[in-house]
């Protein structure tokens, strides 16, 4: 009988400490449903990236294994893993341009997302009049380019809601660093006009030097200078910066308006490489600082991937999904009535 009381003695002691080990156990957090903002789109060509219909690997990223041999071209080694993607679920890119517009607009809406977008003027009329409410146009820049605008000309569109951000500056494929002097009258018209901007900042496309001869990484401390002398300046860091993490994190630190986003991180790099440095980036403390981007080129199906891979992610609660979907960007876009202001 002794033996049968300590029994039960001590599988009720077991019994309570696995019952209080379960209750301090963070419960999954939940799933993020409501409204999102992606403040990184493109209206372009379905070719826009080499021949339409061209897949991508989201989990991997589209150098996972490819074994290149430098004597081939570069292109065209990306062209043949677009048609011939070696994972089961890619991404499809969509193969005619009403195509492309009519997906993302189906995706957008599949997922409840209203968001920026860039690209040529007549893609941009195209796309905004199959779906009134679901852009905020903005303006693509490439200061190189012959028919870049003046800040005139940026400051004209603004006033006439035609542009809501200078964004996506590319400077950086022609070498360009943003602190670069020729870039001051357009960062003293934003900073004036409170326009937000988005730079490219970081790495670019997969073997980006052999695409774009003048391109060259470039890390987030190259902001430092702009908004040094552009204190007001209201801008975010393209795809987080990555893969400067320290260095992005520097400059989060010492510059609190400085905002990133997510934008082509979901398949454009392994999705333990993502969470990586986006946990990182949370883990300082700055998830109040990030958005979400998608980068939609030519894969639709991008969109949906990017929110459902920040809700997949273990390491953030539902507040802060919220917030990286949605509220960090409506507050930085100071969005009301539906439109930034």
């Amino acid at each position: 009988m002794g033996d049968r009381t300590g029994f039960k003695r001590l599988l009720a002691g077991l019994l309570t400490i696995s019952s209080s080990v379960s209750a301090t156990e963070p419960a999954p957090a939940a799933q993020y449903d409501g409204p999102v903002i992606d403040v990184h789109l493109h209206a372009d060509s379905a070719a826009q990236n080499g021949p339409p219909g061209q897949s991508i690997c989201p989990l991997e990223g589209p150098l996972a294994d490819i074994q290149f041999d430098a004597s081939d071209e570069w292109r065209q080694a990306l062209i043949e893993r677009g048609f011939n993607p070696p994972c089961e679920n890619p991404l499809v890119g969509a193969s005619t341009d009403q195509a492309l517009r009519d997906e993302t607009i189906a995706e957008m809406r599949r997922y409840n997302v209203r968001g920026l977008v860039s690209g040529p003027s007549e893609y941009l009329r195209d796309w905004a009049d199959a779906a009134p409410d679901f852009f905020w146009p903005a303006t693509k820049f490439y200061l190189p380019s012959n028919t870049a605008p003046t800040p005139e000309q940026v400051t004209s569109a603004k006033q006439r809601n035609e542009t809501f951000a200078l964004a996506e500056i590319v400077n950086q494929y022609a070498g360009l660093a943003p602190g670069d002097p020729r870039m001051d009258p357009y960062w003293k018209m934003a900073e004036r006009e409170q326009l937000p901007v988005g730079i490219h900042i970081g790495l670019g496309p997969p073997g980006a030097v052999a695409l774009y001869p003048e391109f060259r990484a470039m890390s987030p401390l190259e902001l430092d200078p702009v908004l040094k002398r552009f204190p007001r300046l209201r801008i975010f860091a393209m795809h987080a910066g990555y893969p400067y993490l320290e260095d992005m994190k520097a400059m989060l630190y010492l510059y609190p308006q400085l905002m990133v986003e997510t934008g082509v991180l979901q398949f454009q790099i392994p999705r333990a490489e993502y969470y990586a440095y986006l946990e990182g980036l949370v883990r300082a403390g700055f998830a109040d600082r990030i958005m979400f981007g998608s980068d939609q080129m030519n894969w639709p199906a991008a969109i949906g991937e990017g929110v459902r891979a920040i809700n997949a992610a273990p390491f953030l609660n539902y507040e802060q999904k919220k917030a990286i979907l949605h509220d960090n960007a409506a507050r930085f876009l100071r969005v009301e009535g539906g439109i930034p202001g």
